[in-house]
């Protein structure tokens, strides 16, 4: 998850000298204010390709302003113009250099575009500027994350949390760097933190219930894919991790529903069918089995072809 926000840039309009002149650039700042709130206001509503034009037209009524500039390259990151977006906040960037958030965003959208070392740079020129900016921190987290640099990961969401201690996305992705290194104690201790901040997101029940997994906790494991499940009924990940649970805990009936859900919503699914065929084959019906093995084995499971020849005629 990666986070921005659409907000004002503050600073002060130079007075002019002559009045007349001073009328004509207060009725321009007043049309471009205007502009801006209502650009804002219809990015927050998701309409972003009128917010985009609207925003246009505040940089075409005065481009030295940066106001204009910075809350473009936000729609611009929405609307995936990650170049457009870079090109705005380099901009606000000359005329603000000493402004943390748009280094932030255009490290967000240096990070979305794949430059993950052009992103690296800006968090942490924002984080110099600002040292307490825990999203900053967090993104930086999570471009580690994504190269898996786990180690600094987990000390970039330690500097997030300790600079929001209610931020629930960054324990859970400590979380995440915590699972990744085979560290599931503290994985599952961080999924804890975010749950209690945030106990309706599936993700977390799900990532649990994989950490708790990893330690051969089955039955706590699938108590947590359940509650996924229940939080997100068509997470077809959820569901074979849910079916993984009962079959570590030979509940192959269970497992059998599960992957049954599955293969409706994705009836190639080549790893449900190998799955479902283990569980029938251990239930004895091997008729059962060898037909889901079969129907996998011309997808791209060589588990299936293995279990054809070994059980098979």
């Amino acid at each position: 998850m990666r986070w921005w926000r659409l907000e004002w840039l503050s600073y002060y309009l130079l007075l002019p000298t002559l009045l007349f002149a001073g009328n004509e650039l207060h009725a321009q700042s007043v049309r471009q204010k205007e502009l801006i709130t209502s650009g804002i206001t219809q990015a927050r509503l998701g309409d972003y390709k009128t917010a985009l034009a609207t925003l246009n037209e505040a940089v075409m009524l005065d481009s030295t302003e940066a106001e204009p500039y910075y809350n473009r390259g936000i729609v611009k990151t929405e609307l995936k113009d990650f170049k457009g977006a870079i090109s705005d906040f380099s901009k606000v960037i000359t005329m603000k250099p000493a402004r943390a958030e748009p280094y932030f965003n255009r490290g967000l959208a240096r990070d979305l575009q794949g430059d993950h070392q052009g992103a690296i740079m800006d968090y942490r020129i924002a984080i110099a500027l600002r040292p307490d900016y825990a999203d900053a921190y967090h993104n930086l987290g999570l471009v580690r994350l994504e190269l898996a640099q786990y180690q600094e990961a987990v000390r970039d969401f330690s500097r997030s949390i300790q600079y929001a201690p209610e931020f629930h996305e960054a324990y859970y992705n400590r979380g995440l760097s915590w699972y990744y290194m085979n560290d599931y104690q503290r994985a599952i201790e961080d999924f804890d933190e975010a749950l209690k901040l945030d106990p309706l997101e599936a993700e977390y029940y799900d990532s649990r219930g994989s950490a708790k997994a990893g330690l051969g906790l089955f039955q706590e494991a699938s108590a947590d894919f359940q509650s996924a499940h229940r939080l997100n009924p068509a997470d077809t990940s959820v569901m074979m991790n849910l079916a993984l649970s009962y079959m570590y805990l030979k509940e192959y009936h269970q497992a059998i529903s599960m992957y049954n859900k599955v293969i409706v919503i994705s009836p190639g699914s080549a790893e449900a069918l190998t799955q479902r065929g283990v569980a029938r084959h251990y239930l004895a019906d091997n008729a059962g089995a060898c037909a889901d093995w079969k129907l996998a084995s011309g997808g791209e499971s060589s588990k299936a072809r293995d279990y054809l020849t070994k059980y098979c005629k």
